[in-house]
């Protein structure tokens, strides 16, 4: 194999042939699925496209939306104004907060204080640092924590403070309309990328699965691969960037592992199952609104989104719904946790009948987990150039500002490892532009949650006399 063979068709790998490809480098694109996009694409089922999941585009997703703009899609998506949230027997009521207004105040003034935090040689869970809060009480408390496994999968115990307050500070840095995709992601942004890729000469080869890889002299020298049925050893003569899971890279073994940065980190990263249920109704569901919902208080942190309403081609409710706690039902059948699923649904929202559904497709995405930074994590993700010349990393698990997961963190690796190739085979090119997330100092947060105590303390006292 001459040039540089990226291994892995997720949005990481397309982005790093992408900008490969830009330098005048001959690349080939090779997945294991029959078609490319990952957690970012959509494949077929029961004869139907099916998102892998509910995808949004924060204004804070600087690459991500940028490389949309470079492609030509960015008229693919469209903009969101308001997260609604509705509580069991409110609707049609939807409300934009539900804590009341005393426990909203302290946690804003909790955000101040994870601000205030310097997490640059420590790090804590996401729970650790919401009951340690003296000011903070239950109500909002299990009201972040209720609203983030419903995002990542993660229980807070899970997920890292540090991630988190890198979260908040993006937001904050770089506030604007969050996007969605008009359709689903394979026609309005996968099948789109995929052609730019092919029309600049990246040879694209699906069905295409790495199974081993082999070190000598200090070198990535073979990769066994399977194509159908047939099992092949290929020399690598050029470059290689691994666009696989964590869990895919640990399996290649320690000679691989050993050459990444830090070395055997990669095997401490853990990812977690995010569910999708898709509902197409019989009819359109009134009352519903045509952007993000979430269920508050939801036992498997159900939130929808009644994608019928956008997309082109439907005339009835489509409900998109994304499942946090769709680990709880690994052991019961598919069949069984899709009526769990429905009855949820339906104690949310009355007017919906088993009557109206036409059709159920359930992804628990046991095999396909979703990578959630967790507390203290930071160390263990590498950057995409290895102690193996030749070989390079991408992967939305790979090292990335704190906070910066999901599609942009895949991005981002993607460029990282376009420019690792770069500084190997054209040093002389300008480098792959990789844009900054802003973040807050924890400096002036801590001026602002000085000044702010004392009304803290007697907002908390004002709650702890509710009934």
């Amino acid at each position: 194999m001459t040039g540089v063979t990226v291994v892995g068709g997720g949005l990481a790998g397309m982005t790093a042939a992408w900008h490969i490809r830009r330098l005048g480098i001959p690349v080939r694109l090779l997945d294991a699925a029959p078609q490319l996009g990952g957690m970012a694409g959509a494949r077929m089922i029961d004869g139907r496209v099916e998102d892998h999941g509910v995808h949004i585009f924060p204004a804070w997703y600087r690459n991500t939306l940028r490389l949309v703009d470079e492609l030509g899609i960015l008229g693919n998506l469209r903009e969101c104004h308001t997260f609604h949230q509705l509580l069991p027997g409110e609707f049609p009521a939807f409300r934009s907060a539900v804590t009341p207004v005393a426990d909203r105040l302290l946690f804003y003034y909790g955000v101040i204080d994870l601000l205030a935090q310097r997490y640059d040689d420590r790090d804590q869970s996401l729970h650790d640092f919401l009951h340690s809060r003296w000011y903070l009480t239950e109500a909002a408390i299990a009201d972040v924590e209720h609203l983030f496994v419903a995002s990542s999968a993660a229980e807070s115990h899970a997920v890292s403070a540090a991630g988190f307050r890198g979260s908040i500070a993006a937001f904050a840095r770089h506030p604007g309309r969050v996007r969605m995709p008009k359709g689903d992601l394979e026609q309005w942004f996968i099948g789109p990328f995929r052609q730019r890729l092919e029309a600049d000469g990246v040879e694209v080869r699906t069905g295409t699965e790495l199974l081993a890889a082999r070190v000598a002299d200090g070198r990535l020298s073979t990769l066994t691969v399977r194509d159908g049925a047939a099992m092949t050893e290929q020399d690598v003569d050029g470059h290689v960037v691994l666009a696989v899971p964590h869990c895919g890279v640990a399996r290649l073994g320690p000679d691989v592992t050993g050459a990444l940065r830090p070395p055997h980190g990669v095997a401490e990263l853990r990812s977690r199952p995010l569910g999708a249920l898709h509902l197409y109704l019989r009819r359109r569901l009134p009352g519903l609104p045509d952007e993000h919902v979430r269920l508050v208080g939801s036992p498997h942190a159900l939130t929808l989104v009644d994608v019928g309403q956008v997309w082109e081609g439907h005339r009835t409710s489509l409900l998109n719904c994304v499942v946090g706690r769709v680990a709880l039902l690994a052991e019961v059948s598919e069949s069984a946790a899709v009526e769990i699923l429905v009855e949820e649904l339906m104690s949310y929202l009355p007017t919906l009948t088993w009557e109206d559904i036409e059709h159920v497709c359930y992804q628990p995405h046991s095999t396909e987990p979703f990578f959630a930074p967790g507390p203290n994590s930071s160390r263990h993700r590498p950057v995409s150039s290895t102690d193996l010349p030749n070989l390079h990393l991408a992967g939305d698990y790979c090292a990335a500002p704190p906070g910066v997961a999901g599609m942009e963190s895949a991005v981002r690796s993607g460029l990282t490892a376009a420019d690792s190739v770069r500084r190997a085979l054209r040093p002389e090119a300008p480098p792959v532009p990789v844009l900054r997330i802003g973040t807050v100092g924890p400096r002036a947060a801590r001026g602002l949650r000085t000044a702010l105590a004392p009304l803290a303390a007697a907002v908390k006292l004002l709650a702890s006399r509710r009934p």
